[in-house]
């Protein structure tokens, strides 16, 4: 059944009545070729990541990896720990007493210039210092006074994101297992990519890696800055 409306419309200037029928009922699709309103189309699904070759072939470029070093000083903050053989920590240190980590030697350092922590015959201390390092002997070397530790304000690390899945970033991170290197301070999947942080890198590391896997797979993170 349909219902009738009447509506007040000008044409020519003149007041004029027509009539509207709404006719009752469900609306049917306007045929093809109609100009009528496409059905909307279905969102494509995202495009998998882009393939990442591990294995055998990358493990063997690795071995290759540059290991540079800083002839010029760059800034270091860590824990400078002395068991007998100095080392300056820039990783990650164990909560104990006398606290344990690991990191290059430390050469050049008085440490009559602060009051270290004494425990066991182990002293210890927090630092901040420019330094120059040398990745064949593995050995920082203080270059200049200490400096103080509450004025300083290190530039943030701006991480990128990457497409990597699971499965990837794992097989990426027992390639970079494969380094047996003292300058390689650990791994970790992060945001789609892998994030490795070494004792230093200017550049040709970081170089080296996008040409093994591809740019935004691996990030390399220098604790020496």
């Amino acid at each position: 059944m349909s219902s009738i409306a009447r509506s007040p419309i000008l044409t020519g200037g003149l007041a004029a009545t027509v009539v509207l029928v709404a006719v009752a009922g469900c609306a049917t699709a306007a045929p093809a070729g109609s100009g009528g309103p496409a059905p909307s189309a279905t969102a494509a699904p995202a495009a998998p990541a882009r393939p990442v070759a591990t294995g055998a072939d990358a493990q063997a470029q690795l071995a290759g990896l540059p290991m540079p070093s800083a002839a010029e000083p760059v800034m270091a903050i860590g824990l400078a720990l002395d068991d007998g053989d100095p080392i300056l920590c820039l990783g990650p240190v164990m909560e104990s007493a006398p606290p344990q980590c690991s990191g290059p030697a430390l050469a050049g350092f008085d440490w009559a210039q602060l009051e270290p922590v004494e425990m066991e015959g182990v002293r210890w201390a927090q630092v901040a210092m420019q330094v120059t390092y040398d990745a064949a002997s593995h050995t920082v070397t203080q270059a200049g006074e200490l400096l103080d530790l509450a004025a300083i304000t290190m530039p943030a690390i701006e991480y990128p994101t990457g497409d990597l899945d699971e499965a990837t970033i794992a097989a990426v991170q027992a390639d970079l297992d494969t380094l047996e290197r003292a300058d390689v301070l650990g791994h970790v999947g992060m945001d789609g990519l892998v994030v490795l942080t070494v004792t230093f890198d200017d550049g040709s590391m970081q170089a080296a890696l996008d040409e093994v896997y591809g740019n935004g797979v691996v990030f390399v993170e220098s604790a020496l800055r």
